[in-house]
């Protein structure tokens, strides 16, 4: 059988321990209804090196509809009350979940998606410097921090004043971006030692020219580039190629890609692959 496109039975145990550790928040939010926050903490690869290089946090989050509906809402249309206490919660549980460092191990990277409408606040961002050290003390990994939500047309003073009162603590501050000519610009020079990008945003991921123009127009950013939510082998090996520094894997139970992608991922942990 092509293992490459077996497809794994729903709820595997194994590819659900792959996929990675959950995240799971409940918040009462501020207009009354309850918030919730729910994903995982997806596998980095350092492509460079083909190894398993930590997890990078990722969510959605829902609102409690007066039907008893729960229904998605987008980052931005939270409050900044609620936003600075999900990101709060975000560190809080994915310090609470993620594994520590194996002994004689190197620090694996634990990737923050923190709002922008946070980090740009002196008081808030204390608060999530604070929650970062005490988990990096406690686990022995090494918080890297992607700020999210950046709006067009951010000063880029602002910017680079955040980026610079972050870096202290986390080992690297990354911007999320899309691959536009202008949200590039804007966040070109800014102090971010990266980018990153989803890869859902990029087209057809396997197009080497395009994947390489994409890269290279990001590192203008930073030299770091985080490719989130790589869903096949084929899309790992292109984005390895174009010269990105990590991908997260969206490793599916029940699609037919994720056997292969998950073959890969224990291989670059350093684990036998067993079939599925």
């Amino acid at each position: 059988m092509d293992r490459d496109n077996a497809k794994p039975a729903a709820g595997d145990p194994a590819l659900e321990r792959l996929r990675g550790p959950k995240i799971a928040i409940a918040l009462a939010g501020a207009s009354g209804r309850p918030l919730q926050a729910a994903g995982f903490l997806r596998p980095v690869i350092a492509l460079s090196e083909g190894a398993l290089r930590g997890r990078a946090g990722t969510y959605v989050v829902t609102e409690q509809q007066p039907d008893g509906r729960l229904a998605p809402i987008v980052p931005s249309a939270l409050n900044a009350i609620d936003q600075e206490r999900l990101d709060l919660a975000v560190i809080e549980r994915a310090f609470a979940v993620a594994e520590p460092m194996a002994p004689g191990g190197r620090p694996p990277l634990l990737v923050l998606p923190l709002s922008w409408s946070s980090v740009r606040n002196s008081r808030i961002r204390r608060k999530l410097l604070r929650a970062a050290a005490e988990g990096q003390v406690r686990l022995r990994n090494l918080p890297v921090c992607e700020i999210t939500g950046i709006e067009s047309g951010t000063p880029q003073a602002a910017l680079r004043e955040a980026a610079g009162q972050l870096q202290p603590i986390f080992r690297g501050v990354l911007a999320r971006a899309t691959p536009n000519r202008r949200v590039i610009r804007d966040l070109t020079d800014c102090g971010f030692t990266g980018a990153t990008v989803e890869a859902a945003a990029l087209g057809d991921i396997e197009d080497g020219p395009a994947m390489l123009r994409t890269v290279l127009a990001l590192q203008k950013i930073g030299p770091g580039v985080l490719v989130h939510a790589v869903r096949s082998v084929a899309g790992l090996t292109a984005v390895r190629a174009a010269g990105a520094s990590w991908a997260s894997l969206d490793i599916v139970p029940g699609a037919a890609e994720s056997a292969g992608l998950a073959a890969h991922t224990k291989t670059a942990a350093g684990e036998t692959p067993t079939a599925a």
